[in-house]
């Protein structure tokens, strides 16, 4: 049994048969493990990623596919490594997270995923210090439903709301039995509990009985039992994800349909996830024939999607399901041959005949304006024009037309990327959603629904107007759009406890590159059978498709939180101390590093009386429910006092919290007043290599002459060097690009990535082939040619430059020529 634990930096490597028992029951003796607890026993890691399963926890946890960081597949008697191990996952397409569920991926068909699956690495969390379980029971599922509700709207610590109901009938209704679970803080857990008795008793049940800590495995076993001898491919079986507001009409009108068929249904799942697993009984005298069994289970896959239902793959994918869903297939575009100048023409007149003629823009002027993003990187030619649609109707109109003439595309929101990824090419559309702004939030699901053009505050504020939050926090998301966070699969602080964008995308709208219309996900649970494709596109810089709606996972906001600022003479202290911290089991909110360098730029901008002779700063963040702050906010104090700290400043105040920030957002306008340009990275290192990581960028400085300042999102490895110069000095820009390479090879070097939110773009593009390998990187090429066989969307972006074929394979591989 391969087990290798990496306990300060949360990761594990183990291989892909050894079980999740056997999986947790190792990482036991760390204070870990890893939260999916599915029902069924005995299932290997193999497994649970082809289901992309959640187990018993999900409500709370999610499904693996949030803790998968690299996977490790034979193919062809070759290994190949997909992924990275470090906490995020920028560098190419994230084919790690695209293996999950059952839809095969265009240009990847043959794979048979479980069985040539041979190792995986997974974040892993500190286990809870607390757990706590509750039997209630329910007259009928209206009743079960409308405590689900309150329970999960309340901000309790809810790892489960397990459901069951064994067959009952129209005019006598089954009897509803919940398993309510608390985890947390012991203190936390024990007022919880209270809550929930009392919450669930005004709401009409009186039932509410805890279990003790003894008895709780014991209170599971039924749900045990019910999965061990559950099968998807059973005859009358189907697993589906609902809306909770769907839930009690699915059931009513399942059981009519299961009563006319002369049977009744037996239900178990989840309520506070809306997973239902249902199972047609049949009356012993009178027996279904299989046509006619077949028949009831399609009208009641049928119904859950008329509620805004979906197939769920946490116990397989059934027969009647695959019969439902159709793999996608991309056909390329016959672009038709055309006549020298006449082709713009007619570009522009057919794009003016789709959307308002004055959302084409082609005056030179306007072209400008959408000619940089906020990198230094520079066009590679003038496009012919700027497209606004206002809809993903008009996005499809306009892709078609471009299709037909084999015009490229180039999507962009608000400019605001670091690495080229949005600047023209000649002769394309620059295709900008800013005009796509409807937003919508569903405060029952919770949930929001964003259209691509919405700016990443406006979902945080909409969110916080509803009593819920939108947790992804990238510095620029008072700029950003929702489309770009995703196409970067953007992060931000607070994404070392909370997980960066692609955690919290349960849907996606895309047009494909000949205009067509896809809808990826189930907008609920993230566990459809195409959550493999809807991953892949997530990061994928607008080069498989355009991105244009999205539905996003909300969470309850954290009733407390603690911040502090540490000051340490030395850079080295303040990076051992954060591996320090995360080896001591403390997961924080936030935990940042800057350098002096950076320290200096914020003191000569905002005079905030910052000490210019520190080593380094951390500003530290932990949240949750006050009692568990409490204890995290002093054990983070013990390990930054430990760690050499010269003097820690700890929040008194929101007023306060505000001012210990102000340091953190200056720094960088504070930088851009040093020099005239800047280069800002994010190579992202596994946390134990932090501090060689850092120690390496300043040599590097001395080596090539440059400055070289440093912060970034030190919990989870992911740095920003800023490479400060002024591109007037040709000598001076010859030696940044050296700096440059000679950081992403010291990335690569020490086991990390090229980007951990910033995306490839075209200024990371040379070095992707050494990042990826050979093996990996090819495997990019038939996704990008069987989704984009002509090569039109953001073309020269991400992937070095190769000649794609129309079977997906490409001339030669590992070419890093810019």
């Amino acid at each position: 049994m391969s087990i290798t634990v990496q306990p300060e930096a949360l990761l594990v490597e183990v291989a892909a048969q050894v079980t999740l028992e056997q999986l947790n029951s190792h990482l036991f003796t760390y204070g870990l493990w890893l939260p999916i607890v599915p029902l069924q026993s005995g299932l290997t890691l193999a497994q649970l990623v082809a289901r992309n399963a959640g187990g018993r926890y999900q409500l709370r946890y999610g499904t693996i596919t949030r803790y998968l960081r690299a996977l490790m597949v034979n193919v062809d008697e070759q290994t190949i490594q997909l992924g990275g191990p470090t906490l995020k996952r920028a560098t190419g397409y994230g084919l790690h997270r695209a293996l999950v569920g059952h839809t095969p991926l265009p240009g990847l068909k043959s794979i048979n995923w479980p069985d040539q699956l041979e190792a995986v690495t997974l974040n892993i969390r500190p286990r809870p210090a607390a757990q706590r379980t509750i039997w209630l029971m329910f007259a009928d599922w209206l009743r079960a439903s409308q405590v689900a509700h309150h329970l999960t709207s309340s901000g309790l610590n809810l790892a489960a709301l397990a459901v069951q109901s064994h067959a009952g009938t129209p005019a006598h209704p089954a009897s509803v039995l919940m398993l309510a679970e608390l985890h947390g803080d012991p203190a936390v857990v024990e007022r919880q509990q209270q809550q929930l008795v009392a919450l669930a008793s005004r709401n009409g049940d009186d039932t509410a009985q805890p279990i003790a800590a003894s008895q709780r495995l014991s209170a599971w076993r039924r749900w045990s039992l019910l999965a061990d001898t559950w099968s998807i491919d059973q005859p009358g079986t189907c697993s589906v994800s609902l809306p909770r507001e769907a839930v009690t009409d699915f059931v009513t009108a399942a059981s009519q349909i299961a009563h006319r068929y002369h049977g009744a249904l037996d239900i178990w799942g989840d309520l506070g996830c809306g997973l239902l697993h249902v199972q047609l009984l049949q009356h012993t005298r009178q027996l279904l024939h299989p046509a006619e069994m077949q028949q009831a289970m399609r009208l009641i896959w049928s119904l859950a999607r008329s509620v805004g239902g979906a197939s769920s793959t946490e116990t397989g994918t059934s027969e009647v399901d695959h019969a439902l869903r159709q793999p996608l297939q991309v056909q390329p575009p016959t672009i038709p041959h055309h006549h020298g100048g006449t082709v713009r023409e007619q570009v522009l007149s057919q794009l003016r005949q789709v959307i308002y003629p004055t959302h084409v823009l082609t005056r030179p002027a306007d072209l400008l304006c959408y000619a940089a993003d906020a990198s230094i990187a520079a066009a590679s030619g003038t496009p012919m024009a700027v497209v606004l649609p206002n809809s993903t109707a008009e996005v499809s109109a306009i892709v078609e037309v471009a299709a037909h003439y084999g015009i490229p595309i180039v999507t962009r929101g608000a400019g605001s990327g670091l690495a080229g990824g949005s600047t023209p090419v000649a002769d394309a559309l620059v295709l900008v959603l800013t005009r796509m702004q409807q937003l919508q939030l569903d405060a029952l699901q919770a949930v929001a629904h964003a259209e691509a053009g919405v700016m990443t505050a406006q979902v945080q504020q909409a969110a916080a107007d509803q009593g819920l939050w939108y947790a992804p926090d990238p510095s620029s998301q008072s700029v950003s759009t929702i489309g770009g966070n995703i196409a970067c699969n953007a992060g931000g602080p607070r994404c070392l406890k909370y997980g960066v964008t692609a955690d919290y995308v349960l849907g996606l709208t895309a047009v494909l590159a000949d205009g067509r219309v896809i809808r990826v996900g189930d907008g609920l649970n993230a566990q459809s059978p195409d959550m493999g494709l809807l991953q892949v596109l997530i990061g994928s810089e607008g080069t498989l498709a355009i991105l244009t709606e999205a539905t996003l996972r909300l969470l309850h906001p954290p009733a407390a939180r603690r911040t502090a600022l540490a000051v340490f003479d030395r850079l080295d202290d303040a990076c051992q101390t954060v591996e320090a911290i995360m080896a001591a089991g403390i997961v924080p909110a936030a935990l940042e590093l800057v350098d002096d360098a950076c320290i200096g730029a914020i003191e000569d901008y905002m005079h905030l009386g910052l000490p210019r002779d520190a080593g380094a700063l951390l500003l530290l963040m932990v949240d949750g429910e006050p009692e568990a702050v409490q204890a995290e906010a002093a054990a983070v104090l013990r390990q930054v006092q430990q760690g050499g700290a010269r003097s820690v400043q700890q929040a008194a105040s929101a007023k306060d919290e505000t001012a210990l920030w102000r340091a953190r957002k200056a720094i960088s306008p504070a930088l851009a007043r040093i020099r005239p340009n800047k280069l800002g990275e994010d190579i992202c290192v596994p946390l134990p290599r932090i501090a060689t990581a850092v120690r390496q960028i300043k040599a590097i400085a001395t080596r090539y002459d440059v400055l070289i300042p440093v912060f970034g999102h030190a919990g989870d490895g992911n740095l920003h060097p800023n490479i400060l110069f002024d591109r007037r000095d040709p000598e001076e820009v010859e030696r940044v690009w050296q700096a440059a390479e000679a950081i992403f090879a010291l990335s690569l070097e020490l086991g990390g990535t090229l980007s951990g939110e910033h995306g490839i773009g075209i200024l990371k593009r040379p070095f992707l082939a050494k990042a990826l390998g050979a093996s990996s990187l090819e495997w990019h090429y038939w996704i990008k040619a069987a989704l984009d066989p002509h090569n039109l969307l953001n073309p020269g972006k991400v992937l070095p430059i190769q000649e794609v074929t129309k079977e997906g394979g490409v001339s030669s591989i590992g070419s890093t020529s810019g």
